[in-house]
């Protein structure tokens, strides 16, 4: 074909053909790109899940280790006792159910207490009032028990190390430098191939897996009289990992592991900050005895199994985030459209001007269906879902088989 093609471009008619092709080619692609709507990653501003009102304080009240089963019928199913049927390979000794056990004083009670306190501080508008030794710290005014929410919690936690090895395949492959690449790659794939069917040198492999879950049930108190101010909420999470061994083995079936795995630990890499990566790494030149007698050289290995404390760190910032979203208005990344629309009120938009974009769009008159959605979703960046959700319906009123309209009306419907 590359041969073909220098032969036709050798031809100026031919060639000038070609370039009027391109073109009109370049052309048509331009004109789909500027016609179309853009998407763009906003941070949304939304509303609390439970509408809150009068409370301007929570205090961190009382929060207590409770044995018994986590209900975890959303990973095992309804009946754990047959989740491992059906011929599936499970190691033993098999985990079908998390029950929660109190052998000594756990530090997951103050942990989660801690943990709560940290993103309600930061991510809502509540004043904190923490509680320690049975009392209430207060600065400044007492503020009126009207305006005070108790929050407390039942905690149940699993965790469980299994520590044991299983029979691998192994098969070994002589390298032989003077074979070409292909066939070097040949003997490698054949020893792939042996390997997973199970033929070959069978070798007692280590592996260690670390299963952890954890559950609050929360209530939220009027300070005034004890009343619910929410329904109690239970809010779960799990983790589990092994490291060594067959890493598609586990002592867990394999659809709670996958569950676990894609709804829990997604995004586990990305969570930690970035800030401390960059401290980590400083240290490693500025101080490298320190560096290695902290671990550092090891944290970011997938291979080096993670403490119970990091776990256990990493659930109740899970349960915390979940909560807090309950109660408080929280803000997250959403990939929405902006029509084409006004051409300043869309450049405003793209900028997280989303303030002076209303006012903007505002000061017409008049507003075609582009503009009436744009508006709300400008309305909709700030937590504004009431005034959102009646621009989106403007929109669709204008243009009632606008499938976006439909959703953006119902996504900010209250």
């Amino acid at each position: 074909y590359y041969k073909f093609f220098i032969l036709f471009c050798k031809n100026k008619d031919n060639f000038n053909f070609f370039k009027l092709i391109l073109f009109c080619l370049l052309a048509i692609f331009y004109f789909f790109l500027i016609s179309c709507d853009s998407k763009i990653n906003l941070q949304i501003i939304r509303p609390p899940v439970n509408k809150i009102e009068q409370i301007k304080f929570i205090e961190i009240g009382d929060f207590e280790f409770v044995t018994g089963k986590i209900n975890s019928a959303d990973i095992f199913g309804s009946n754990s006792a047959h989740s491992v049927s059906g011929g599936e390979k499970v190691l033993k000794p098999p985990i079908t159910d998390f029950l929660s056990k109190q052998k000594k004083p756990s530090p997951i009670v103050e942990l989660i207490r801690a943990t709560l306190a940290h993103e309600l501080s930061i991510h809502s508008p509540y004043i904190i009032l923490y509680k320690t030794d049975n009392k209430t710290r207060y600065s400044g005014i007492i503020p009126d028990p009207k305006n005070i929410a108790i929050l407390n919690g039942d905690i149940k936690f699993f965790e469980k190390q299994i520590e044991s090895n299983e029979n691998l395949s192994y098969f070994t492959n002589i390298k032989n430098r003077g074979v070409t690449i292909e066939q070097s790659l040949l003997a490698r794939t054949i020893s792939m191939g042996v390997e997973s069917s199970g033929v070959g040198f069978k070798i007692p492999t280590p592996y260690v897996e670390k299963v952890a879950a954890l559950e609050v049930e929360f209530s939220l108190l009027k300070k005034s009289d004890r009343s619910n101010i929410i329904k109690k909420q239970t809010i779960r999470s799990y983790y589990a990992k092994k490291w060594g061994g067959d890493p598609q083995s586990s002592h867990l079936p394999r659809k709670a592991k996958v569950f676990i795995v894609e709804k829990f630990q997604k995004d586990e890499k990305l969570s930690e900050p970035i800030l401390s990566r960059i401290d980590q790494a400083g240290l490693s030149f500025t101080n490298p005895t320190e560096y290695f007698a902290r671990g550092f050289n090891l944290k970011h290995s997938p291979q080096v199994p993670k403490s119970f404390l990091e776990i256990k760190i990493q659930l109740g910032r899970q349960i915390a985030k979940k909560f807090v979203k309950l109660i408080s208005p929280y803000s997250e990344t959403t990939e929405l459209i902006i029509k084409d629309g006004n051409e300043i009120a869309v450049k405003l938009i793209k900028g997280n001007a989303f303030q002076e974009a209303i006012s903007f769009l505002q000061a017409f008159n008049y507003l075609d269906s582009d503009d009436e959605y744009n508006l709300g979703l400008a309305y909709e960046a700030i937590g504004n879902t009431g005034q959102a959700n009646i621009y989106y319906k403007k929109a669709l009123e204008k243009e009632p088989d606008e499938d976006l309209y439909k959703e953006s009306v119902k996504r900010t419907k209250e």
